[in-house]
């Protein structure tokens, strides 16, 4: 990831941001130049990954995307030299669009477009364009398949009705793709609208068991054509579909497409091929034939194969794989053999193990920046990563106070953790000063496969009870979750709400540990919690230079004001005492070794304060000790 930051010269980005500034629709017709596309006005050759979905079938829907995990994932595509990536969207429909009973189109999720806006703004700052892929096979397997296990309301005949009633097809783009593309359709980073992800998998001739209910090959066809039509009547975008295997190909012919649907618009404008080496040898491979051995008549793009190279005869999840391929030997052979493009499959797959993931693909996307450099790069752009001791920052803005049941929001993270024979957890808070008073969270965990809700509802931490400034270690007792069976935690979380006004404020968050065990400490890209964030700009921050560090320790919504508190500026170190006190602070390197004491037992309360001149810069640990208790907190000297 870090090679790119060498080649990356002229703009910085500011990576913090979740929402930028407002882009311009584009206005020039995309089209295809020979072999690549040509999107906004620049012929490239595609070079990126799938991320497929940050939250299968629920990027878009009425719950918040997770803008930072898809963030992360734009710039690890964006660092290794790619320039695209691809990105499902309705998927099966269980959260969006809206279909009635009849198979209809009500409408959008209330975050679809806010969403996807926000989704498309990131990839245009980084100067990484989407094929945003609508609908995928999974419209018609059930839902209780991996990995969509979770949504138990999935209607399949809904879906059945949707795709084999033609009227239907209205409603979608009336209420569904309309309003989509009125809003973002011709936004600049978007690479085309795919209209299916394997869609002939839902052919009876397929032979796919997943997929229950059927549809006929007249269906795809009409779907196609009119979708492909509506966008090409709307934007100045191109239109394509991800076939499961390149024999489909002689499906899509335009004559096919216009006779199916009747709009003489609804046409590809190139063709998105998937290969897989489980499933076909060489004679299907094109990463072992040029283009032009297909004899499409229009360019060809591989939207999906392994993120890794792969050999012959190794056993995959169904049977041995047919062919051999490094994964950067599959990418110049694109670029070779007059291919569009390359997106290799995927960032958020499960099974990375068989299928590679990020890691397994970047050495092939350097390549060929490197090589290739100004057929790829669209815009330039330093990927900067955040290091050092970094924390959670979450940014309210008036957020509003509760509206009956629903009126709370919720931050949270999924994990897998044994909260059996365990005392406390710890959480640092730091309320930035000049932060509103009225916000209270409740701290939370998930439990079991059934995902038991288990607050601890009598530990809610009052922020008009937070020193503001300083670092505040919150400690939960786990008996306070009252979970009978804390051995299988899923999910932390806070839910939170304002009361008497709306709330605006910054809170950072660090350190969350079990006991002593260290679960998150934020200190890598990607690692802020985001499975909900309602209502909250959340992100990785540096922790505040000037720190504060807590009382020691605080339960429930009292905070010992007795003990003492203890500040770091810079190399100073400042001690208040309320009492007489009994404080030692032990300053211990990284590698445990202990590197200068300060014992303050037996003195009486005031001020006090000493220097760490003598110690070398770097990161250290202060471990300060008060009567039983002990609190440690991270500092780096400069």
């Amino acid at each position: 990831m870090g090679s790119f930051s060498k080649k990356a010269i002229l703009l910085v980005i500011a990576l913090s941001m979740c929402v930028f500034a407002d882009v311009a629709p584009q206005t020039v017709q995309d089209s295809m130049d020979g072999n690549w596309l040509v999107i906004n006005g620049q012929r490239r050759f595609i070079s990126g990954m799938n991320i497929a979905w940050i939250d299968f079938a629920n990027d878009v829907g009425d719950t918040r995307l997770d803008i930072n995990a898809f963030r992360n994932k734009i710039r690890q595509i964006r660092s290794a030299g790619g320039n695209a990536v691809r990105w499902w969207l309705h998927t099966d429909a269980s959260r969006c669009p809206t279909i009635n009973s009849d198979g209809e189109v009500t409408g959008i999720g209330s975050r679809t477009i806010e969403n996807m806006r926000q989704a498309l703004d990131t990839a245009y700052a980084y100067g990484v364009v989407v094929s945003m892929c609508l609908f995928s096979f999974d419209l018609l397997v059930p839902g209780d398949q991996p990995p969509k296990s979770e949504y138990s309301d999935f209607d399949l005949e809904s879906n059945h009705q949707f795709l084999t009633v033609p009227e239907n097809l209205d409603t979608y783009l009336e209420n569904g793709l309309g309003p989509i593309l009125e809003a973002v359709g011709d936004h600049p980073a978007i690479m085309c609208w795919e209209v299916f992800n394997e869609a002939e998998g839902m052919l009876a001739s397929a032979g796919w068991d997943a997929v229950v209910e059927k549809i006929t090959q007249d269906d795809i066809l009409r779907i196609t054509n009119r979708i492909a039509g509506f966008v090409r009547s709307n934007t100045n975008k191109m239109v394509s579909t991800g076939m499961a295997n390149p024999t489909y190909h002689t499906m899509y012919s335009d004559e096919a497409l216009i006779n199916a649907g009747g709009d003489e618009n609804g046409w590809l404008d190139f063709y998105m091929m998937h290969y897989y080496p489980e499933w076909y040898g060489e004679n299907v491979s094109p990463f072992h034939n040029p283009a032009s051995h297909w004899n499409m008549d229009r360019p060809v793009l591989i939207g999906e194969f392994m993120a890794r190279g792969w050999t012959e005869g190794e056993q995959g999840p169904k049977q041995q794989l047919m062919t051999t391929k490094s994964i950067i030997d599959a990418y110049q052979h694109t670029y070779d053999k007059g291919y569009a493009g390359a997106l290799s499959w995927s960032m958020t797959e499960g099974n990375s193990d068989f299928f590679g993931d990020f890691s397994t693909t970047a050495p092939a996307l350097e390549h060929m920046f490197d090589n290739y450099k100004d057929d790829i790069m669209i815009k330039d752009v330093e990927v900067e990563w955040l290091s050092g001791d970094l924390a959670m920052k979450v940014e309210f803005t008036d957020l509003p106070t509760p509206v009956g049941d629903d009126g709370y929001f919720e931050l949270g993270t999924m994990f897998s953790g044994n909260f059996s024979a365990t005392t406390d957890v710890h959480i640092d808070i730091f309320v930035e000063e000049g932060s509103g008073t009225n916000l209270q969270l409740q701290p939370v965990i998930k439990v079991s496969d059934a995902w038991t809700w288990s607050p601890a509802s009598e530990e809610v931490i009052d922020l008009s009870t937070i020193t503001q400034g300083e670092w505040v270690t919150i400690t939960i007792p786990v008996t306070a979750f009252g979970a009978d069976d804390l051995s299988d935690v899923r999910e932390i979380l806070f839910q939170y709400w304002a009361y008497d006004d709306s709330y605006t404020g910054t809170i950072y968050f660090n350190d969350v540990k079990l006991d002593d065990e260290v679960l998150f400490d934020f200190n890598s890209e990607g690692s802020s919690w985001g499975t909900a964030a309602d209502e909250a700009h959340v992100s990785l921050a540096s922790v505040p230079e000037a720190t504060s560090i807590i009382r020691n320790s605080r339960s429930g919504s009292s905070v010992n004001t007795l003990a003492p508190m203890v500040r770091v500026s810079g190399r100073r170190v400042n001690v208040e005492m309320t009492n007489a006190s009994d404080l030692k602070i032990d300053v211990v390197n990284l590698r445990g070794k202990t590197v200068a004491k300060v014992d303050l037992r037996n003195r009486d309360a005031g001020s006090y304060s000493f220097t760490l001149n003598d110690i070398s810069a770097g990161n250290y640990i202060l471990r300060m000790h008060y009567g039983n208790s002990q609190a440690n907190s991270f500092i780096t000297l400069k």
